[in-house]
């Protein structure tokens, strides 16, 4: 790293009454480390300041405090490491280091007020954005949302919005806690453009410091090749993305997390039924279209009170939408899952703007949810796609609750 950069960093660092925190990851191109990341914060302990230092590799994260007379000899060491990101967070300021596949590196600092450190007042804390320009700035430049001077591009505005909603909805589970020494395993169902999975990785591994392998899967080949560029670029290497469908996907282990937004038609119901089967900690689905319940309903006989409904194009449509949804979130509820259906991001930004977040709760469902269920569907006299993807297990559910005369 040139000297000044290398300067701009350390003294940061060593500043420990206003330093938030510093993050070292990724790996410069043709280069091994030990270590996926670093992160260094200041610590009291038994009133005397120290800087503890945290090591992520594949399996493990490592620990170490030191003391104001060690930690100069340890920042020389880690500073030689070759990492290509450094991102410095103080009181003050936010120092980002990017070094470029020649050795030539790039600096930015940003006034605090643009990033989420200690000084933000504490009743403004909720308001936080969960991605700060700053930090995040070498990912959202690759995926074309900055540019190279760290500006947002006009035409990503609104896309910088989804990612931290999305981002938000997530926090809100509160399924996540802090680092562990398993990674997390997480799923994006038809990536697509990858904007999410590419800030899904980012928001775990080095804005929340706990360690998760990320895979997103899609068909489209020549669109996943692209995106693999990118991690590499990044240093990203618990970033994947495996050409498949989502059906026939086989994950190295069961995922804790599996999210699919805007996967079309009955791929939304593929995912939430591996997600069911994997017993997945969290599912986020944001769907796209529905057409397999249109199809039903459309021959169907329709239900008197709501032909006034049926009788406008537009109003049948979201009814089956609503429908639609509505069945697939009594289906999580039946599984065992805590489900609620929200507004993902203004109808400004896109007209499929609901999201299906369901937080895993028990085993199975309460009767009440089966009960519901039932008198929903036979109502409609349809069966939901995602039912006949869970035939077995849901098939039992059903049959159990009807034998003890719950139905």
């Amino acid at each position: 790293m040139p000297r000044d950069h290398a300067r701009e960093v350390r003294d940061r660092i060593l500043a420990g009454e206003s330093l938030v925190r510093a993050v070292f990851a990724g790996a410069q191109r043709g280069a091994e480390l030990p270590w996926i990341r670093v992160v260094v914060r200041p610590v009291s302990l038994r009133g005397s300041r120290h800087w503890q230092v945290s090591y992520f590799d594949e399996r493990k994260d490592i620990t170490k405090n030191y003391a104001a007379t060690e930690i100069p000899a340890k920042l020389d060491e880690l500073m030689a490491l070759p990492f290509r990101n450094i991102h410095v967070e103080t009181t003050t300021d936010v120092c980002d280091v990017r070094i470029a596949k020649r050795g030539g590196a790039f600096l930015r600092v940003t006034a605090a007020g643009e990033a989420h450190g200690s000084a933000t007042p504490a009743h403004d804390r909720e308001k936080r954005k969960p991605l700060a320009l700053g930090e995040s700035a070498p990912f959202l430049e690759a995926v074309g949302i900055l540019t190279k001077t760290g500006r947002v591009r006009a035409d990503r505005q609104g896309k910088l919005r989804q990612i931290n909603e999305f981002l938000r909805l997530v926090e809100e589970t509160g399924a996540f806690g802090e680092p562990s020494s398993r990674a997390l395993q997480i799923v994006d169902c038809g990536c697509g453009n990858a904007y999410l999975t590419f800030a899904v990785y980012h928001y775990f591994n080095d804005v929340r410091s706990i360690p998760a392998d990320v895979v997103g899967i899609d068909v489209q080949t020549d669109l996943l090749e692209r995106h693999r560029e990118k991690a590499a670029e990044l240093g990203w290497n618990r970033l994947t993305f495996e050409s498949s469908p989502i059906a026939a996907f086989e994950p190295a282990a069961p995922p804790d997390v599996v999210v699919a937004l805007h996967a079309c038609d009955t791929a939304t119901d593929d995912a939430l039924a591996r997600g069911i089967r994997w017993q997945s900690r969290v599912i986020l689905a944001a769907p796209c279209c529905q057409h397999d319940l249109q199809e039903q309903l459309s021959r169907a006989a329709t239900p008197d009170p709501f032909r006034a409904v049926a009788r406008h194009g537009i109003l049948d449509e979201r009814l089956g939408d609503v429908l639609t949804d509505a069945f697939r979130a009594a289906i999580l509820r039946i599984a065992g899952y805590r489900t609620d259906v929200i507004q993902f991001v203004s109808t400004e930004h896109t007209a499929k703007n609901l999201m299906i977040r369901a937080v895993r709760a028990s085993e199975s469902g309460s009767d009440q949810a089966v009960a519901e269920y039932v008198a929903l569907k036979d109502y409609w006299r349809v069966t939901p796609y995602l039912e006949r993807l869970l035939d077995d297990e849901l098939g039992a559910r059903l049959r159990s609750a009807e034998e003890r005369g719950m139905l």
